[in-house]
């Protein structure tokens, strides 16, 4: 058996849902501190995960919100005062006949000296006797820091390829457990990318439905702590902090297999579809981020109402969705397929977006003007399947029309709506394009100037290809122009082309 899940998947026994004779009193402490003692960084996300805990604990794991502490960077005297206050209304639950449930959590900086709040500590060997003395028929700690094996002194885990253990139930289990999320000498590490700590992060993922391996809508134990450890730990393989290993002790009765959350809980549902190869980024409010690995059956999470944007991410390259989720509502997500941009881009193309400047030659519609210099600035953003493109154009020159010699300028702004042609490293894209601008024309002999609005309609094409860290194209455009000469409407013919450098954002 291995003794990691074993342990990990006991504790979140604790946290399921009661049986059928009705819930136990649950009441839990929850810390969050991103302060250590002096010389300690600040940690980003510790108070966080504190939180995020305790909404998963209210929302699916029917702790009542009147009896969840919540102490985000408390000193040490007031995280003794809460587990006091706590004790106390366990004693009284216990004398009305209910089964108790006492959690403790702390996610921040811990060492040899025990839990750091600041500069003050809570040592290990204190932090055991508050919880383990405490009157509850079931007590379990949970510590999410380093050095937090040296709450169960285990110096080394190894992984399970599955998890096969007897689990206790919610009703009859008895006794104390106290996990950690590292070994002795292991560091507990933060996430920038998920914008937490590995172990928290991916243990509220797995109750909102990510471990729920059979699809059937209940997330059991082991479908839980299978997800969780094997995320935390494929998490932390190739960080600098190495790979990381939760650890545990405990003296618990009781058998049998426990839901560990119902989906039907949450405010509402997202399904993901069967979609083995691939994985999904959802993000949403209140900063939820979950990582899921497509499988051979659909995902349920259960998440808060609110916005959410989906992406899609495999070999064939990305594609993202976003979707609202009414409360109360369940949503299946369609099939997502990238776009021949996101294809593109897999394939080495460009970002999705780009800043580029070049020089080129423009035709303008007067008489005897031909080709003249250009030079053009803008951006190209992609928007779902399309791109559009920005451009500022200016050019001019003199000119001679049958021997009235004249100087011509022109300014104007371009925007083009581009498909692409292709998925290579070497992209083409082509489109509608309309543009408008303002054109002067002097003459040289008398000095007379005239000018006029330019409008222009016709086709844009874009070929672009890497160059080391930037990329380098082709702006090409084809179509007619209008503007008035004489105080006569006149069309003509138009076309550019520009040579570009591109900047990719």
């Amino acid at each position: 058996m291995n003794r990691l899940a074993a342990a990990a998947a006991l504790a979140l026994a604790l946290l399921a849902p009661a049986a059928a004779r009705g819930a136990p009193a649950r009441y839990a402490v929850l810390v969050g501190s991103n302060a250590g003692t002096a010389g300690r960084p600040r940690l980003w996300f510790a108070e966080k995960d504190a939180e995020h805990f305790r909404e998963a604990l209210v929302e699916l794991g029917d702790f009542p919100a009147d009896q969840v502490v919540f102490l985000r960077g408390p000193r040490a005297g007031e995280l003794r005062a809460a587990l006091r206050a706590t004790e106390a209304r366990l004693a009284e639950a216990r004398r009305t006949g209910q089964h108790t449930l006492l959690v403790f959590y702390y996610s921040g900086h811990a060492g040899a000296g025990g839990l750091e709040l600041g500069d003050e500590r809570v040592s290990f060997d204190e932090l055991r006797a508050l919880v383990g003395g405490a009157s509850a028929d079931a007590k379990v700690a949970i510590v999410d820091a380093c050095e937090a094996g040296l709450l169960t002194q285990v110096k080394g885990a190894t992984a399970a390829p599955a998890l096969d253990f007897p689990l206790p139930s919610g009703e009859s289990v008895r006794g104390t457990a106290f996990v950690a999320s590292t070994a002795v000498g292991e560091a507990a590490q933060e996430s920038a990318a998920i914008g937490g700590s590995f172990f928290t992060h991916h243990l509220e993922v797995a109750l909102r439905g990510a471990g729920d391996a059979d699809g059937d809508g209940l997330v059991t134990l082991a479908e839980a702590f299978r997800y969780t450890a094997a995320q935390t730990l494929a998490g932390t393989l190739t960080t600098a902090g190495g790979a990381q290993h939760a650890t545990y002790e405990m003296k618990m009765s009781g058998r049998g297999d426990v839901v560990l959350s119902d989906l039907r809980r949450a405010d509402a549902r997202l399904t993901l579809p069967r979609d083995p190869g691939a994985g999904y980024v959802v993000r949403g409010p209140m900063s939820i981020l979950a990582e899921v690995a497509g499988g051979e059956r659909p995902v349920t999470l259960a998440l808060p109402a609110g916005s959410y944007r989906v992406e899609r991410r495999a070999p064939e390259g990305r594609a993202g969705a976003d979707l609202v989720l009414e409360r109360g509502a369940t949503l299946r997500l369609p099939p997502l397929s990238p776009t021949r941009y996101e294809l593109a881009r897999a394939k080495g193309g460009p970002k999705p977006g780009l800043l580029f400047a070049g020089a080129g030659v423009k035709t303008l519609a007067l008489s005897g003007f031909g080709l003249a210099p250009s030079f053009e600035v803008g951006a190209r953003k992609e928007l779902g399947p399309f791109g559009l493109r920005v451009r500022l154009d200016y050019l001019g020159k003199s000119a001679d029309d049958a021997g009235l010699r004249y100087d011509a300028w022109y300014v104007g702004a371009a925007v083009a709506g581009l498909y692409p042609l292709n998925t290579g490293r070497v992209l083409v894209e082509a489109g509608p394009e309309l543009g408008f601008g303002y054109a002067w024309q002097r003459l040289a002999v008398s000095r007379k100037s005239f000018d006029s609005g330019v409008l222009s309609l016709g086709a844009a094409g874009l070929i672009t290809a890497p160059l080391g860290p930037l990329r380098v194209g082709l702006d090409l455009g084809l179509g007619a122009q209008a503007l008035r000469v004489n105080e006569r409407l006149t069309a003509r013919p138009a076309a550019s082309v520009a040579l570009l450098a591109l900047w990719g954002f």
